[in-house]
């Protein structure tokens, strides 16, 4: 009984608030009014069209892997020293060795400088600076490995030459 008087309130007070009088004033203004006043006429006003809101099921999977991850380097190229460069022998065997790689760095991968296969640095840059090589050939390579040490990508080979005085031959 007690839901049904709630029920009907909640009802009638819904109606009354719908209930709407129009009337004009002396200079001929539409005046709209919730009371009713000696001129005035009832305007009814219509419920306004409404739509429920869609409910999208959510979308079972039976799947419950994770999509694999396709993640690829496109580019990784030494720009400088250039292929065959000499390095003169006031330099005192001092490269500045610097790549481009695209895209960037992943943070789980390493990027590794060699010389002849053999690691001369590691690090998350794609420039190394590299102080008193020795005199000779030296084939430098970027190479990116994952975290198992997996090479992804590798720069083209250069080879450059270090230029020292030697200690048999003074001048």
């Amino acid at each position: 009984m007690r839901y049904l008087t709630i029920f009907l309130l909640l009802t009638v007070s819904t109606a009354l608030a719908t209930e709407v009088h129009f009337s004009r004033d002396e200079n001929g203004n539409v005046v709209f009014s919730d009371k009713p006043s000696a001129n005035s006429e009832r305007f009814e006003v219509k419920e306004i069209p409404t739509m429920p809101a869609l409910v999208v099921p959510a979308k079972e999977t039976t799947d419950t892997k994770k999509p694999v991850e396709t993640f690829e380097y496109t580019t990784l190229t030494l720009v400088s020293p250039t292929h065959e460069q000499s390095i003169p022998m006031g330099h005192a065997g001092n490269v500045q060795v610097t790549g481009v790689l695209s895209p960037g760095l992943r943070p789980s991968d390493t990027i590794f400088l060699l010389n002849r296969q053999q690691v001369l640095r590691k690090g998350r840059q794609t420039s190394f600076d590299l102080t008193n090589l020795s005199r000779g050939e030296h084939v430098l390579q970027l190479v990116v490995r994952d975290k198992d040490g997996k090479d992804l990508i590798a720069s083209n080979p250069v080879t450059i030459y270090v230029q020292r005085a030697s200690v048999l031959r003074r001048n």
